[in-house]
């Protein structure tokens, strides 16, 4: 009797490890909860072994569905500030991918709606959030953008397009049709997350690449951007790398190289800061809150990488037009230029001003050929913006933004792209770029 007992509680035990390891518990909602990892023997599914360069080519529209316990979404739109992960099913086209991360993205933006029953934030994704490996095309992170600053709905998709057009990298991006447990959420823009995937298409291979996104502030200008660069990738977490960096730029003496090349990759820097003043980004390196950029350091170099580009042609606050005649020599906004020692010290190096000109001057041949790129993507999104209900403009402002009608008539509170586009590249134009 005490063998037979015995036997019965080792079983009872072996069958709530069991259930244990594969994840069956519920939550609150009765929803089965997220294995948090791959179990021994487990491999990841290969149905979505494809690329996802594919996907985010940006000639179509994509349809994303978000699929969420009711439970879970209330408690996003209660506080989306929190930017809390929740399980939830993604269906991408015909494809279905489960249990990923899905949480709000933005910020501040996240605390400027009225009215959260109603909010159409902006959202990101990370497919191996529970599923540890789990990715979607080679894909493990993608952001959905609600481009709540942008009347256009173009800047962002045309500003990282002004990055690869020159020779640089910035992530990949796709217009996509969102909804969410059914109710559509209109047109966002999916964007590559700057992660393991991206650093993977760049360099080949993302082992031994540390990765640091940039907070607001971090000028390179001393050791105390340290504290505002978050290291997202690499095993090296002393940033005795960044340290080298800040040191070795700031020590470049008047005119010349010193030791920069050693440890950074200047057509990178020479091609960010290229676009970002051609394209007048000015939410970026070159602003007074220097913030939006991310330096991956491969092979002991160092490269910069934008983000969050939606400022573009000139939809930065208290822009409004005003940067489209600032010098490429002089490419800041709202701060000194020995404030911003990436530019000035490279800038104060002949060898490099000629290449950067050259940069400049490919930057404004981007934007000789805006107008056949405005028509394109209109011919693609015009109708879903058109049809878009949720959207934060209306369609006469958006065709105000692209140059489809009177830029007189602009009641966004930020310049027509296609307007600041014309000025800026015609003020390049006298200056002989």
């Amino acid at each position: 009797m005490k063998k037979h007992f015995i036997r019965l509680m080792i079983f009872m035990l072996t069958i709530v490890l069991i259930a244990g390891a594969f994840g069956c518990g519920k939550d609150d909602d009765g929803s089965e909860k997220p294995s948090g990892t791959y179990q021994p023997g487990m491999t990841t599914d290969e149905k979505f072994a494809a690329n996802y360069q594919s996907l985010l080519k940006g000639d179509s529209i994509i349809n994303v569905a978000i699929t969420i316990s009711d439970a879970y979404y209330a408690e996003i739109l209660a506080a989306p500030e929190d930017e809390t992960y929740y399980s939830a099913d993604i269906k991408i086209g015909t494809d279905t991918v489960s249990k990923i991360g899905f949480r709000t993205s933005g910020n501040t933006d996240l605390s400027e709606f009225e009215d959260n029953s109603q909010s159409r934030y902006s959202y990101k994704i990370k497919f191996d959030k529970y599923v540890d490996k789990q990715k979607y095309v080679k894909l493990d992170e993608m952001y959905l953008l609600n481009l709540k600053s942008d009347p256009s709905y173009m800047r962002a998709f045309l500003a990282y397009g002004a990055f690869r057009a020159i020779g640089g990298n910035s992530p990949l991006c796709s217009y996509a049709n969102l909804s969410i447990n059914g109710t559509s959420q209109g047109l966002y823009l999916a964007v590559e997350a700057v992660d393991d995937a991206f650093l993977k298409r760049v360099f080949g291979d993302n082992d031994g690449v540390n990765l640091y996104k940039a907070a607001e502030g971090a000028d390179l200008l001393s050791t105390a951007s340290l504290a505002l660069l978050d290291q997202k990738n690499g095993d090296d977490e002393t940033k005795t790398d960044l340290q080298q960096l800040i040191q070795i730029l700031n020590e470049m003496p008047e005119g010349g190289k010193g030791d920069i090349e050693s440890i950074l990759d200047v057509d990178s820097a020479l091609r960010y800061i290229a676009v970002c003043t051609g394209l007048g980004i000015y939410k970026s390196y070159l602003s007074k809150n220097p913030d939006n950029y991310y330096l991956a350091v491969h092979e002991g170099k160092f490269y910069i990488f934008p983000w969050n580009v939606n400022s573009a042609f000139g939809a930065a606050g208290k822009d409004n037009g005003v940067t489209v005649d600032i010098s490429p020599y002089e490419p800041v906004y709202r701060t000194s230029m020995y404030e911003r020692p990436l530019v000035s010290k490279l800038l104060d190096v002949d060898e490099y001003v000629t290449k950067y000109e050259g940069y400049v001057t490919a930057v404004r041949e981007y934007l000789d050929g805006i107008d056949a790129k405005i028509e394109t993507l209109d011919k693609l999104i015009g109708e879903s913006v058109k049809s878009d209900t949720t959207g934060f403009y209306s369609y006469d402002q958006y065709l105000v933004a692209i140059g489809k009608s009177d830029p007189e008539s602009n009641t966004t509170g930020i310049i027509a792209m296609q307007e600041y586009a014309t000025l800026r590249r015609d003020f390049l134009k006298s200056l002989n770029f």
